[in-house]
């Protein structure tokens, strides 16, 4: 991974046929990782400055949770299998079976998943019949050069909505703005480096986790949109920070990183930036989705368990650890379970 300057913000898009916003070309014509190219040695070796005293906090939600996807997507299933024979009753072997969209939980986005809607292109200028080449924008290149791996930073914005006496419900849509993310760093006492991880939290899973099983069922089944849901807000603002902020990766513990639903007034119908302005070209919403990933090629992770995070994180009064999460190494994947780690 090779240094590359970025350009500012406002040089984008830097291929002029293609999208607005775009970064394509930017660490080559055949790259397939994206902003993950941040992730220099240099900056991994100063990453590792971080661990100081060994302690580490999975961030992976239970795969069996949500027990229903908003985004009508498959649950997660298993099938536990004894493998002990007639003839062989004290031969103790065991498998198991497991079946699930790999967006079912705690996933890392690939760049697979979302491209520009209105323009049919995601990452690099890749069309959708180049997908049909597992080896084009697979998540298994991630894993390939060793996941996604350095400093974390969490944005602890429930905690922050508590302090402050903000009503917030995970549970329903609303935004969370750049100008309360900075708020929130700044309490914290966070610096952001470039090739920082951030995570935000949002409460979601904490909320999720205090419902009955019927009220988790009822949460699925919502009409006429059951996809609403606290997330980032989806503009130019938001955009603008991600990028001059220098991230490699965004996640949250919310089922959409950005405000749910994806397209909606909130979105200006999935509208792009252009000076000073909006305009209606994009369709299908999904604006930061399809900026960050078909644009940038920046993964977004989304359900991560970020709870014994946030009390440690508070006890220790501090908010920035190493990360190392390596998603399955799935030729022509899509997204994956992100096998995620906090060490302190």
């Amino acid at each position: 991974m090779a240094e590359t300057k970025r350009p500012p913000f406002s040089a984008l898009p830097l291929d002029p046929n293609g999208p607005p916003g775009n970064a394509w070309g930017l660490y080559g014509a055949d790259d397939c990782l994206g902003a993950l190219n941040l992730l220099t040695p240099a900056v991994v070796v100063s990453a590792a400055t971080e661990i100081k005293t060994g302690e580490r906090v999975s961030l992976d939600w239970q795969l069996t949770k949500p027990s229903r996807s908003s985004f009508g997507r498959d649950p997660f299933a298993s099938k536990f299998i004894n493998k002990t024979k007639p003839g062989a009753p004290h031969r103790c072997v065991n498998d198991d079976i497991l079946t699930f969209n790999t967006q079912c939980s705690s996933q890392w986005d690939g760049l697979r998943h979302y491209g520009y809607q209105k323009a049919q292109r995601y990452y690099n200028n890749t069309t959708p019949s180049d997908l049909s080449d597992p080896a084009v924008l697979s998540i298994d290149a991630v894993a390939e050069k060793g996941g996604i791996v350095g400093r974390g930073v969490l944005l602890d914005y429930a905690a922050y909505c508590a302090r402050h006496n903000i009503t917030v419900d995970p549970l329903a849509s609303s935004a969370i703005k750049v100008d309360d993310l900075q708020k929130v760093a700044d309490e914290q006492g966070v610096a952001f480096k470039q090739g920082d991880i951030l995570f935000i939290r949002g409460g979601y899973t904490a909320a999720y986790n205090a419902l009955s099983p019927e009220q988790r069922e009822a949460v699925g089944k919502r009409e006429p949109d059951p996809a609403l849901f606290l997330g980032v807000e989806p503009s130019a603002t938001t955009l603008k920070w991600i990028w001059e902020t220098g991230f490699a990766a965004v996640a949250g513990d919310m089922p959409s990183f950005e405000q749910a639903p994806l397209a909606g007034p909130h979105t200006h119908i999935g509208g792009i930036w252009k000076g000073e302005s909006w305009e209606e070209e994009m369709q299908g919403g999904g604006l930061l989705h399809q900026w960050l990933l078909g644009g940038w090629g920046l993964p977004i992770g989304e359900l991560f368990d970020l709870e014994t995070l946030s009390k440690r994180c508070a006890e220790m009064k501090r908010w920035t650890f190493f990360l190392s999460s390596v998603p399955l190494k799935v030729p022509g994947g899509v997204a994956s379970p992100p096998n995620a780690v906090a060490i302190f």
